[in-house]
């Protein structure tokens, strides 16, 4: 594609040659034909020996030779907008022969599902959804429109919940619920989001999940949330919209996180969180307000 097209998809001034772009590269290891980012200002003598090149940055009064600057307040976004538009090949719609879907789930349109994959009764899942390999998705389950499922995720199993009896044998709370995932979610590979107990675990929309999370039965994790690579969510906690989990990161079950918090790497929450707090340590403790 023509660096005028990026230009015009971001809505942003560009500056310097129209050329082609066939490739994205870094700056360690930039590469003639490709786009290019820094979220700093660069050297006013950056151009001095490349060619076709197309950068996307903040700010840039130097000489641009034959090459382009796109200019736009936050690169970082800019170029991953570009990326998902003009250089991620889309995955084709359809079920792989290998997946065993029950007769009574309901498959939207434009829905893929990768192989080995096991959809369970009743399950409904939304236009245009991506089922990566080997996903298991529990009888009752819902998701929403847009959604990306990576491989070996787990959704809607009985989640883990136990009563003792008087001689002491632990006693299974059957979980009767089940999930349900709103729209343009992504969940990790290797997730285990667990069924409700009674009603419903929910992950609403565009909540973002790293690899190898656990959430457990009736979380309800909010919109535009974002929680990385091994954080553990207890059972019943509640999460804020916009929210930052950091890696590592455990909630002690039936825990309130407000809107807007983040919590710190490794953090331990044992206490409810007001909204737009930074939390970091173990136990967690106050830092400073995000924002």
């Amino acid at each position: 594609m023509k660096s005028s097209e990026i230009a015009l998809y971001l809505n942003a001034k560009m500056f310097g040659e129209d050329i082609n772009l066939v490739k994205v590269s870094t700056l360690t290891n930039i590469q003639e034909n490709s786009l290019i980012f820094s979220k700093e200002k660069v050297d006013n003598c950056f151009f001095k020996d490349k060619k076709n090149v197309c950068l996307i940055v903040p700010d840039f009064d130097g000489e641009i030779y034959n090459n382009t600057v796109i200019i736009c307040e936050n690169p970082r976004l800019a170029i991953a907008k570009a990326i998902k538009k003009f250089f991620v090949k889309n995955r084709l719609p359809g079920i792989c022969s290998t997946s065993k879907i029950h007769p009574t789930a309901k498959i939207g349109r434009d829905v893929y599902i990768g192989e080995f994959c096991v959809i369970g009764e009743y399950v409904e899942i939304s236009d245009y959804t991506c089922i990566m390999n080997n996903v298991v998705i529990n009888d009752n389950v819902k998701i929403g429109k847009n959604c990306l499922i990576k491989s070996g995720t787990v959704i809607g199993e009985k989640g883990f919940g136990f009563e003792i009896a008087e001689d002491g044998t632990p006693l299974e709370f059957p979980h009767i619920g089940s999930v349900t995932i709103e729209d343009n979610v992504e969940i990790g590979a290797l997730n285990t989001v667990v069924s409700g107990a009674i009603e419903n675990t929910i992950i609403h929309s565009y909540v973002k999940t790293d690899d190898h999370v656990h959430i457990a039965h009736n979380c309800e994790i909010g919109e535009k949330t974002i929680i990385t690579a091994c954080s553990e969510i207890s059972g019943s906690v509640l999460i804020g919209k916009r929210c930052w989990l950091g890696p590592n990161c455990s909630i002690m079950n039936k825990i309130k996180i407000g809107d807007y918090s983040l919590i710190g790497l490794g953090a331990v929450v044992v206490k409810d969180v007001t909204p737009n707090c930074v939390m970091v340590g173990n136990p967690a403790k106050f830092l400073k307000n995000r924002f």
